[in-house]
């Protein structure tokens, strides 16, 4: 396991504690010895730090949008590689950086932990009425296997701007001609943050992003959405068979930033795509294979998402458990964000029957940014099929705490 910068120590929970913490630092690393001892620069002196709290995704706090939020499943929330850079705002100087990937407290129920990135000495030590602001840059699960695209400790501020997940001729991260059809326990989801035009506070060698004399939080956003469809025909009747899911053309961008803008922060609507590349053109078969016989259920409706009776999140737990015992068949794609409105067919047949269609789309243009989930359910109560839609942002921060520009 490779870990650059300072480990990171517990988490806690509320900024009011981590500020009395980094109280308590401070005044320890004031009554430190100033003899000589291995690892202080220059002599007497400790490394300077900033602490940074992070939030990953799947804590739970409502966010305004659509339906309502649901947990992750699975490796969807999983964190394997961290990286995080710290430039002045005004002048993009690289003055910190930390990278791991070990296991931190951001994968245990806590879902945040407190890190402390090594920085610039020059920097930690200038006046705090005069010193620069800063942005810092936080990456998760990016690198060259699962995104085609790899950020070094180099790079510089404009490069992690402008990073992109891309269609090329060298592949198609989280696009439809290479389909991801689950996180990997090895590389899981790609995610950002960032925060801009940040003030820091505090003096050598302990600093800390500052939110009105508490420690100043970043949340962590997964880069792709979701798209779960689902499928369930009545008990003993006409067996069913899927033999196509498509989406329509158009909809899928060739490239979408992993970054969010600086004047378009994450709102749970907005997207950040390079509208330049345009949009994917192809409209391939989903399944690699038809769904010879659909999964059966004594009542398929009951699958069917009911606003007036189901959060989201009771609604997300039914399906899943409707997968679990074998009364719906499913099948996952993680695509790239798309600020149009996503659309598409369903080919089926009962029993010998000519293959018939059903179109599926969803309300609104922006229902598929960043970090949501959609549901398409298709269920067979007699001859026909029927559809059934829901789209819901995935939960991502914890209570309690100011939200930023991520």
């Amino acid at each position: 396991m490779k870990r650059k910068g300072t480990p990171a120590i517990c988490t806690r929970r509320s900024n009011s504690i981590l500020s009395a913490l980094l109280l308590l630092l401070l005044c320890l690393t004031a009554c430190s010895s100033d003899s000589d001892s291995e690892g202080d620069t220059p002599a007497g002196k400790e490394p300077p730090v900033l602490y940074v709290y992070l939030y990953a995704p799947d804590a739970p706090l409502p966010t305004r949008a659509n339906t309502g939020d649901v947990q992750a499943i699975g490796y969807e929330a999983t964190i394997n590689k961290l990286q995080i850079w710290m430039f002045t705002h005004t002048t993009g100087q690289c003055i910190g950086y930390y990278e791991t990937d070990e296991a931190t407290a951001l994968n245990t129920a806590e879902r945040s932990e407190l890190f402390r990135l090594p920085i610039d000495a020059a920097y930690a030590e200038s006046d705090e009425a005069s010193r620069e602001r800063v942005d810092i840059y936080v990456l998760a699960n990016v690198d060259e296997e699962n995104c085609h695209v790899s950020m070094e400790q180099t790079a510089t501020r404009e490069q992690l701007d402008a990073a992109l997940l891309q269609h090329t001729t060298g592949g198609d991260p989280f696009g439809l001609t290479t389909l991801v059809t689950a996180p990997s326990a090895t590389h899981g989801l790609p995610m950002s943050g960032v925060m801009r035009n940040q003030p820091v506070t505090g003096s050598a060698p302990v600093l800390r992003l500052d939110d009105e004399g508490q420690v100043a939080t970043i949340r962590l956003v997964r880069a792709v959405s979701k798209i779960r469809f689902v499928f369930s025909r009545l008990t003993d009747s006409t067996p069913l068979q899927v033999n196509s899911i498509r989406l329509n053309g158009e909809q899928i961008p060739q490239a979408e930033y992993l970054f969010m803008a600086a004047d378009a922060p994450y709102d749970g609507r907005t997207c950040h795509i390079d509208g330049d590349s345009g949009y994917d053109s192809a409209t391939p078969n989903l399944l690699s294979e038809p769904l010879a016989d659909v999964a059966q259920h004594d009542d398929p409706v009951y699958y069917a998402y009911n606003y007036e009776t189901l959060t989201a999140q009771q609604y997300e737990e039914k399906v899943n458990q409707g997968v679990a015992d074998g009364s719906l068949t499913e099948r996952c794609y993680y695509l790239r964000e798309s600020d149009r409105r996503l659309s598409g067919e369903i080919r089926y047949q009962t029993g010998d029957d000519e293959e018939k269609t059903i179109a599926f789309g969803m309300t609104d243009a922006g229902d598929f940014s960043r970090n949501h989930t959609w549901i398409v359910y298709a269920y067979a109560s007699q001859a026909h099929l029927s559809v059934s839609v829901v789209v819901t942002p995935w939960r991502q921060t914890a209570e309690n705490h100011a939200l930023y520009n991520w």
